[in-house]
């Protein structure tokens, strides 16, 4: 066969693989569901409602821990998270092995170049072709070829690509699922960050204003128009303040710390909000009803749509497993080589006949008197002109062969009745899963907004309560200097003016977190 036809007839046979694996991907694009794309909505409030909730921020009172103080915004919060954070890194990789598994699953599709080179020394004997034995072979053979294998189950490869691709999807969907919640938490704890910060500012006026009851107080008692007793319990007041600037200090740094490993950040530096005031903000609007807030939540949280396409994935397994054990396993196979070789001895010596082996110089013809030694002799002479006679090399150079395969084969296997088995559990499985995501999406959907509400009225309240315990300290400070009031009255109008700043604080804070919390349920954080 010529150089011609070779080319020829390979690429007759790649065409034909080639058009054969063209059908098979169509195949598998025509079982992917597609679903529509849906348009991300804007549930931003219009335009800003002045609500007055608003908390100073002094990061005076707050050292470093150990090395340094890092300001610090939710803007860069949510930067930093997105950059650094562990959890999503992992996502990422994640997404990283499964795209290789899909590419692995794609890669079975094509058929396989298999390149040999095939070198073989045989020595002594070997079987002829007619069937008896040859001694004494000694040949060499070189064998190079590479071949085009296709051994291929339609169905299992079909549905075996379609799962990959559904898995695919499915953690790049739980990528974002974990970006969305890394973002809410670490949104979260920079609020919590601002509340301890809040606290501390408290707890510092509350030192001051112990701290000027004392001074009062022991004016007082040093004109005479005061008790003791009224400096003791100053005393222990301001005491009591300065423990709680201490525990608030330390609850700082405890949400500094838990900030700084959700950023990936080094915990011995003290994070700070980089902030003068903390307001009271919204994200989402607040004519939302329930059911519009639902169906949002539904449409695009993230690892919904991520276990939905695990549900097809394990659909598409099932029917892998049925193609498995009963589709036909179709194989395919060409390749091109050649063979060379070099065989020693091929034709078996004959010798000198015995009848010829004589010894001119003797009478008789024999080379020992001696019969025994006579016949050794003969025989070490017919040997040697055997090997003499046999020595007939040949050398064969390089031949080309063509070799085309094709098959169809099962496997048929009781076996296969329990992979069936397994597959559907693992579909009811994965539709269980998702319910239970499901259930878990729209609850903190409901709580979330429920939240919002709730956080919303505390602020009002708190507002209202902060106005009237600081305007009641005023007078009872003023009232106490004029000698109408006790340092008890004083000291409890502290406590109050106390609870109510904290109270107003935490109600604001809380519902700027529930206001984040209700953003990610939605799953249009990020």
């Amino acid at each position: 066969m010529s150089k011609n036809q070779i080319r020829k007839k390979g690429s007759s046979v790649m065409w034909r693989v080639g058009l054969s694996l063209g059908l098979l991907l169509a195949g598998c694009a025509t079982t992917q569901k597609l679903r529509p794309t849906v348009v991300r909505p804007d549930v931003s409030p219009q335009g800003t409602r002045a609500s007055g909730a608003t908390i100073p921020l002094d990061a005076e009172q707050i050292k470093p821990m150990f090395t340094e103080l890092l300001p610090i915004d939710l803007p860069a919060v949510v930067r930093v998270a997105a950059a650094q954070n562990t959890d999503i890194m992992q996502a990422r990789l994640n997404v990283t092995a499964v795209e290789g598994g899909y590419e692995s699953a794609v890669g079975a599709a094509f058929p396989a170049i298999v390149p040999t080179a095939l070198f073989e020394h045989v020595e002594g004997s070997v079987r002829a072709t007619e069937g008896n034995i040859v001694s004494g072979v000694n040949f060499n053979t070189f064998q190079p070829a590479v071949a085009i294998q296709w051994v291929i189950n339609p169905g299992r490869v079909i549905y075996d690509i379609v799962a990959a691709k559904k898995r695919l999807a499915a953690a790049e969907h739980l990528e974002q699922s974990v970006i969305l919640a890394t973002l809410r938490d670490a949104s979260v704890q920079f609020y919590a960050l601002a509340l301890g910060q809040t606290r501390i500012s408290a707890a510092h006026r509350g030192v001051e204003e112990a701290t000027e009851l004392l001074r009062v107080n022991r004016l007082r008692s040093q004109t005479g128009t005061g008790i003791h007793a009224d400096v003791l319990r100053a005393e222990a007041r301001l005491a009591e303040r300065q423990q709680d600037l201490v525990t608030a200090l330390k609850d700082f740094y405890d949400a500094s710390v838990v900030l700084a490993v959700t950023l990936h950040l080094d915990s011995s530096v003290t994070l700070v909000p980089s902030l003068i005031s903390l307001e009271k903000t919204q994200l989402v609007r607040e004519d939302l009803s329930i059911e519009e807030t639902l169906g949002i939540a539904v449409a695009f949280r993230p690892e919904l749509e991520g276990f939905r396409n695990l549900i097809d994935a394990a659909i598409a397994e099932g029917k892998k497993t049925w193609w498995t054990g009963f589709g036909p396993t179709l194989s395919l196979g060409y390749q091109y080589g050649g063979i060379k070789g070099n065989a020693n001895n091929v034709v078996g010596g004959e010798g000198i006949p015995g009848n010829l082996i004589v010894n001119p110089a003797s009478a008789n013809g024999s080379f020992s008197g001696n019969p025994f030694a006579n016949g050794l002799i003969k025989e070490g002479i017919l040997r040697g002109s055997k090997r003499l006679d046999g020595r007939d090399d040949q050398t064969y150079s390089f031949g080309d062969q063509q070799r085309a395969t094709a098959a169809a084969g099962w496997r048929l296997s009781l076996s296969t009745l329990g992979d069936l088995k397994t597959a559907r559990a693992s579909e009811q499985q994965a539709l269980v899963r998702y319910e239970r995501i499901l259930d878990e999406v729209r609850a903190e959907t409901v709580g979330a907004t429920q939240a919002v509400r709730t956080y919303d009225q505390l602020i009002e309240f708190a507002r209202q309560q902060v106005a009237s315990a600081e305007e009641a300290l005023r007078l009872s400070q003023a009232n106490l200097q004029a000698g109408t009031m006790t340092t008890l009255d004083v000291l409890q109008a502290q406590d109050t003016a106390t609870q109510a700043r904290l109270r107003f604080a935490e109600a604001v804070v809380r519902y700027n977190q529930s206001q984040v919390r209700l953003l990610a349920a939605l799953g249009l954080i990020g």
